[in-house]
């Protein structure tokens, strides 16, 4: 038994995989007033840092929630406003910090923070940075912050009596802004046996059936129903002077169509003709043979074939080669014209 033949009608021409088609920017800016009486009114409130708005980057993601912390003097960033965004540990400590909200599904994110200066231009603090926030079995938050890391703390290395007499604080203001990517993961590890993120994409390319167009031959077949006279339904006789009479098998449909002179003769001259015969006495019957050649082929060169082969036939006889050789030639350059 033969494997069985596939006949493709396209073939894969690119194929492409994204990792960046689903990544999501965002930008958030946050102000906070007052800050000479920061410190006074968080020990009132009985924490060590103040919190943003909460504010959203994916929005087809419930989980893609982030909050902006500031803790003046470094400080622990259990700010004990919503439980979604405090479920990291509690020893956790920094200046400024982007917590996202609780969960336990994957994320990946690139985040970077920047202060406004006295000028009004956002400048970043610390490098911007890529992480794979992994899934877990547990809820938790992920958090991240320039100087959480380290051990010293404070705004670019300032203690906050520096920041309060910076060019970073304005009015007793200071204002941030971090910038945000991210690419959800929707999937988790335990339902599904294998995580794929990245976006294929393929094009196809269109596939023509290749089939061979053999060469032309509406040209020769046209002359072989003259020479043969194949399905003639008229006869062409040339009558002229002492040469002897030609006739040929010809079809009125082709030369009406070629011909006005012809169209005319068959609808005038052989409407009362029962034999079917159209005679000609002004050509010799060389020229008329290599006109109706013409005709039937559209080429020229027919024409100076015929009248080589005509003249060359008659070449032993003086006085009719010399009158056929002329009215060939007035045949050929009538033609041409």
């Amino acid at each position: 038994e033969q494997k069985p033949k596939r006949t493709p009608s396209s073939t894969l021409a690119k194929s492409t995989v994204s990792y960046a088609s689903d990544v999501v920017k965002r930008e958030f800016i946050w102000e906070v007033q007052g800050l000479s009486w920061i410190e006074q009114k968080l020990t009132q409130e009985g924490r060590a840092c103040t919190n943003s708005n909460v504010f959203d980057v994916d929005a087809s993601d419930a989980s893609s929630k982030y909050m902006l912390v500031f803790s003046p003097r470094g400080g622990s960033l259990q700010h004990e406003m919503d439980d979604q965004f405090e479920m990291f540990v509690d020893d956790l400590c920094g200046t400024l910090a982007l917590i996202r909200c609780a969960d336990n599904y994957g994320t990946n994110l690139c985040y970077r923070f920047f202060v406004r200066d006295a000028r009004g231009d956002f400048r970043p603090w610390g490098e911007a940075r890529r992480v794979a926030v992994p899934a877990r079995d547990h809820v938790a938050c992920f958090v991240g912050g320039p100087d959480l890391e380290t051990e010293a703390k404070g705004l670019f290395g300032l203690t906050f009596e520096e920041l309060l007499g910076s060019e970073w604080v304005v009015d007793d203001s200071i204002t941030f802004k971090v910038e945000i990517e991210e690419s959800v993961v929707f999937s988790h590890p335990s339902a599904v046996p294998q995580i794929r993120l990245g976006k294929a994409d393929v094009t196809f390319e269109q596939k023509t059936p290749s089939v061979e167009v053999p060469p032309s031959t509406l040209q020769a077949d046209l002359l072989s129903l003259l020479i043969e006279g194949r399905h003639s339904d008229v006869s062409i006789e040339a009558v002229y002077g002492e040469a002897a009479p030609a006739t040929f098998s010809a079809h009125t449909n082709i030369l009406s169509q070629r011909s006005d002179v012809f169209a005319a003769a068959f609808s005038h001259e052989m409407r009362e003709s029962a034999t079917r015969t159209l005679t000609v006495t002004d050509v010799p019957p060389p020229a008329l043979k290599a006109l109706l050649h013409f005709l039937y082929t559209d080429d020229f060169d027919e024409v100076q074939k015929v009248l080589r082969e005509e003249g060359s036939s008659e070449a032993s006889s003086s006085s009719g080669g010399a009158s056929s050789s002329g009215a060939s030639g007035a045949a050929e350059q009538s033609i041409a014209q």
